[in-house]
């Protein structure tokens, strides 16, 4: 999930890639595109993990590096051998100094004194305006370094990620009352279902927040070219759209601010205006939320880069296991809701279109022809094919096994198919309209027959996906007036 932090050095999990599954929700369907399909991303232990400890994943060092103007200078890997070799030194020098003052008869210092003296010297070296990576890989404070003298820099940063179990029993928030699966309200998706019995009144989840102050930063904008490059930008006079992260914010209509949970469970959670089973309010817990962040202005946000916020759901009525837990998202997104599935229309080939995940994955589905759908092949997606033209080029080929270990080229169109008995199963075999841009071009079209399957490959064209759909749906959860801080309205209406 998005919740697990990257230390480079601590790295203790790894996530595997995510699955994709619109749920049953296709191109017909007014849902479609109004919610991820990718789920399922899989975390996995790369060593035995302490009880207590935290999780690190590794962002990679390009993601630190690109955000150095915002979050200032990160250590990297290479940044520890030079700041564990000047620890070496400054614990010398510190049993150095400590040895003479206790040698000394006339001018013994006493060892709070020394201590001080210390600390003070250390603050100094942290706070060098000379900053550079093996500097920021050193501990924040004297009284760690002086743990890290005796264990090294990566152990002492170690124990310091671990909470001790009674901590957690005290502190920490359950995560597992709710789990994702298929939701029961048409064109949803998925939902939060609840795992154990969950008493009215009662905790739910939690749900720290991310804090978007510009909600304009999620608008999707038309290209015009560039004059000086001739290539495609931006074009901020003529927004199209929104991205599909706009959908699992919570805003106001009186706010530019956005709020976007990212915890693992609640933003399954669907809405229901007639029998809502729980509510979200402000978390009460110091640890997880900053109530005096609730009185300042939305510029305040700006330049704030962890979370501070955080709503907790609450059960308005009991909750069954299995149950779909469901909150109300307002009245006017409901009201936009209702008018999206009025009037939605679906695109051109919604009824013959598969995703390229699809395609790559099963065999028994029969890839519409040029004449069926002219949009799927080309339009939505690109295909490929392993095949060898050979030394001479024929009107008409025929695919070989051999060609398999061939390099790939585009599929220009789909000709013909028929249903056949191969090894593996019942497939499709296809007659297909290769382009060969064997010599720099892509003038050569040629006829290939019998392909089966599997020498094909099929591939999402850029903005061609669900949430790229013209008229998709997107609209932020709405944050009740009762709810939503005076000093965040920043619209006048």
């Amino acid at each position: 999930g998005s919740m697990p932090n990257c230390h480079l050095r601590l790295k203790n999990v790894a996530e595997t890639y995510n699955k994709h599954d619109t749920v049953g929700v296709s191109r017909i369907d007014p849902g479609v595109g109004a919610f991820s399909p990718y789920h399922n991303r899989s975390t996995y232990t790369l060593a035995a993990i302490e009880a207590g400890s935290e999780l690190f994943v590794d962002y990679g060092s390009n993601w630190f590096l690109s955000r150095e103007p915002d979050m200032g200078i990160v250590p990297l890997i290479s940044s520890y051998p030079e700041a564990s070799k000047f620890m070496k030194s400054l614990q010398r020098l510190v049993e150095k100094i400590s040895t003479i003052s206790q040698g000394d008869s006339d001018n013994d210092v006493p060892g709070s004194s020394l201590e001080g003296a210390m600390s003070d010297l250390f603050d100094i070296i942290k706070k060098s305006p000379y900053k550079s990576r093996p500097l920021m890989a050193i501990p924040k404070s004297f009284s760690v370094a002086k743990r890290t003298f005796e264990v090294g820099i990566q152990q002492t940063e170690l124990e310091q990620s671990i909470r001790s179990l009674d901590y957690l029993e005290n502190h920490g928030r359950c995560l597992d009352n709710i789990r994702p699966g298929k939701s029961s309200i048409p064109h949803a998706g998925r939902g939060a279902i609840a795992t154990r019995f969950i008493q009215k009144d009662s905790y739910v989840s939690i749900a720290p927040l991310m804090n978007i102050p510009d909600r304009d930063v999620l608008n999707i904008y038309a290209d015009k070219q560039d004059r000086e490059t001739g290539g495609e930008i931006r074009d901020p006079s003529k927004p199209t759209g929104h991205q599909l992260l706009l959908n699992y914010c919570f805003g106001h209509k009186s706010s530019s601010l956005l709020l976007c949970p990212y915890d693992p469970g609640t933003p399954y959670v669907n809405h229901n205006s007639e029998s809502p089973n729980a509510k979200f309010v402000w978390s009460d817990d110091p640890i997880y939320h900053n109530s005096s962040w609730l009185d300042e202005p939305v510029s305040y946000f700006d330049n704030v880069w962890h979370t501070g916020l955080a709503f907790e759901y609450i059960a308005i009525s009991d909750i069954k296991p299995g149950d779909e837990i469901t909150v109300d998202y307002g009245p006017e997104w409901e009201e936009v809701w209702t008018k999206h599935i009025q009037q939605w229309q679906s695109p051109k080939g919604a009824e013959t279109y598969f995703s390229p995940q699809e395609l790559n994955e099963n065999p028994s589905l029969p890839i519409p022809t040029h004449d069926e759908d002219n949009t799927l092949i080309g339009e939505n997606i690109d295909a490929w094919c392993h095949f060898s033209f050979g030394s001479v080029r024929k009107d008409k080929h025929v695919w070989r096994e051999r060609d398999m270990s061939a390099n790939e080229h585009l599929v220009k169109r789909i000709i013909d198919r028929t249903l056949t008995q191969l090894p593996y199963g019942q497939s499709y075999i296809y007659t297909l309209e290769l382009v060969d841009e064997t010599d720099g071009d892509e003038s050569g079209l040629y006829i290939v027959k019998n392909v089966p399957w599997k020498a094909l490959s099929f591939y999402q064209k850029n903005y061609r996906s669900d949430m790229f759909i013209k008229g998709v749906f997107r609209h932020e959860m709405m944050i009740p007036d009762a709810m939503f801080p005076d000093a965040w309205k920043n619209i006048v209406l």
